[in-house]
């Protein structure tokens, strides 16, 4: 018997982006459940038997009823395609759980308990978090292989580190002890980024990114398993709209700040790209001017512009002489070229950028 599987996680529906304000931030909630219909026509394309999500399906239980009812109209167009919602830490199985207030679907099962299931042909192990912090490991509870068992997936949500190395961390998976019991894959969540740990057992990681930090994120699992005991096929498929860019920057040269707007032309889809800057070195007054104005222009044109500016701004005798003159301005630059301190350098790159203004 072959399965294929569709492996998802952390979704975060209703996820706040207090960082990013107004119709950009609402454009981006949204998109993860749109994200979501674009999950459910690869699996109809893919043709996969179960769909499952690793924990972490709202932000957090304080969701209102109109995020679920989102919830429940996206999820509609899996159509008969089973899919399995297990609660994570941000959604953890408590009296207050948004999994049980999202309005029911036929073909939607809300794993709150730690038992199987039969989903898809499949035996499904849902290994629920009952709260937002376990100190035992979810996953412990999994039953080894009997001989009449078929295909076996676990669905988990957590850390998957050794045991030994932390006492302290919460929702500790032992990974190599739930694939000694006989299990084909491990299906995990918390991770944002696709990771795997093992040839059985993999993060699927965020369907959109929730932040900068997020390595690999914006993917699904295609999972082919032919049958108990082979070795799962993994596919990672992109799905996300929004691009979450970082980007680095030591400036040695003028020519450098071209490039870089070069760089920043080239973005596809610069209304769903967010973009962080990371700019250090060195430029001459009117390079510096120039790197101002293109990031001025690139905050009102990408989805969402933040950058770290380390960048000394050193003028050079061409900016001193375009600047220097008779009467109080040129007074002005005589005096701030004559001081050493890091706000006479600054005080100068305005001057330099009010004079290019008045131009």
């Amino acid at each position: 018997m072959v399965v294929k599987l569709l492996h998802t996680a952390d979704w975060q529906l209703g996820l706040k982006l207090r960082f990013i304000t107004g119709e950009t931030a609402a454009r981006l909630r949204a998109q993860r459940f749109d994200t979501i219909r674009r999950i459910a026509e690869i699996a109809h394309e893919a043709g996969v038997d179960l769909v499952v999500v690793a924990g972490d399906v709202f932000d957090d239980n304080g969701v209102g009823g109109d995020t679920l009812q989102q919830a429940a109209d996206a999820l509609r167009t899996f159509g008969t395609i089973p899919v399995l919602l297990i609660p994570g830490n941000h959604d953890p199985g408590t009296p207050d759980s948004a999994l049980q207030r999202m309005p029911r679907l036929e073909h939607v099962h809300v794993a709150t308990e730690r038992e199987v299931l039969h989903l898809g042909g499949v035996q499904v192990y849902p290994c629920p978090l009952t709260r937002r912090h376990e100190r035992d490991d979810p996953t412990a509870w999994l039953p080894a292989r009997e001989p009449e068992d078929g295909i076996r997936i676990a669905v988990a949500h957590g850390g998957a580190i050794a045991f030994g190395e932390s006492t302290e961390t919460p929702n500790l998976i032992d990974v190599p002890a739930v694939i000694s019991k006989g299990f084909d894959y491990l299906a995990l969540g918390d991770w944002h980024g696709v990771y795997r740990v093992n040839e059985r057992a993999w993060y699927s990681g965020a369907h959109e990114a929730t932040r900068f930090k997020e390595q690999t994120p914006g993917h699904v699992l295609l999972v082919d398993i032919d049958g108990p005991g082979a070795l799962p096929r993994v596919e990672q498929v992109p799905v996300a709209r929004s691009r979450w860019l970082r980007h680095a920057v030591e400036f040695h040269d003028d020519a450098q700040v071209r490039e870089l707007e070069d760089w920043l032309e080239a973005l596809l889809e610069r209304s769903w790209t967010l973009l962080e800057l990371e700019l250090s070195g060195q430029l001459s007054l009117s390079a510096r001017a120039r790197l101002d104005q293109l990031l001025d222009e690139h905050g009102e044109r990408l989805a969402y512009l933040r950058f770290t500016d380390e960048v000394l701004a050193e003028p050079t005798e061409a900016d001193l002489e375009q600047m220097s003159g008779e009467g109080f301005i040129g007074e002005v630059v005589d005096t701030l070229r004559a001081g050493e301190t890091p706000e006479d350098r600054d005080a100068l790159r305005l001057l330099h950028r009010l004079m290019q203004g008045a131009d």
